[in-house]
């Protein structure tokens, strides 16, 4: 019998999300099987493998919510003083398990302009550098999981496993 392939959602609902591609076959066959598979892709050589990985999984959160925070108390004058649109918007965010594009923040307001006034009244950064930082706090957590990189950069939002190893390579 030939492997098995399961597509499944990163977190669940989240329409942001892409598909996860999970093969399971040894690996010579694997790398034939994922040439043409757009988005991400894991591969296990083993159904125990694949237990393992999810077990690890279920008692580590994999969404940015951790990562999010982080880079909150770091960059905030005052969580307590955030506007309430802008609490709505982060808590959206840090339900997810890949770390939001700008125009999906930006999507969140009537209007650029009003995005920008609220992040900048709010926050010492601009939102493109927060949301860099938020995903190499992520990709470096899922890392420290077991996850291998190319899935890590996928799972954390970015295009490619180089630009995740320049951005962590950064102060983060």
């Amino acid at each position: 019998m030939g492997p098995r392939q399961e597509h499944r959602r990163l977190d669940g609902t989240e329409s942001g999300d892409r598909p996860l591609v999970i093969v399971i076959a040894p690996a010579e066959l694997s790398s034939r099987l994922v040439r043409g598979v757009a988005g991400p892709v894991m591969v296990f050589e083993s159904l125990d493998e694949l237990d393992r990985w999810r077990s690890r999984l279920a008692r580590h959160p994999t969404t940015i919510g951790v990562d999010l925070r982080r880079e909150l108390r770091e960059n905030t004058r005052s969580l307590a003083r955030l506007p309430r649109k802008l609490l709505e918007v982060l808590d959206w965010a840090s339900r997810r398990s890949t770390v939001p594009t700008l125009a999906e923040l930006q999507a969140h307001w009537p209007s650029r302009r009003s995005f920008y006034r609220t992040w900048t009244e709010a926050i010492d950064e601009p939102p493109s550098v927060f949301l860099r930082r938020v995903r190499g706090y992520h990709a470096r957590r899922l890392i420290e999981l077991g996850m291998a990189p190319k899935e890590a950069a996928a799972r954390a939002g970015f295009t490619s496993t180089a630009q995740m190893r320049r951005t962590l390579a950064r102060k983060t």
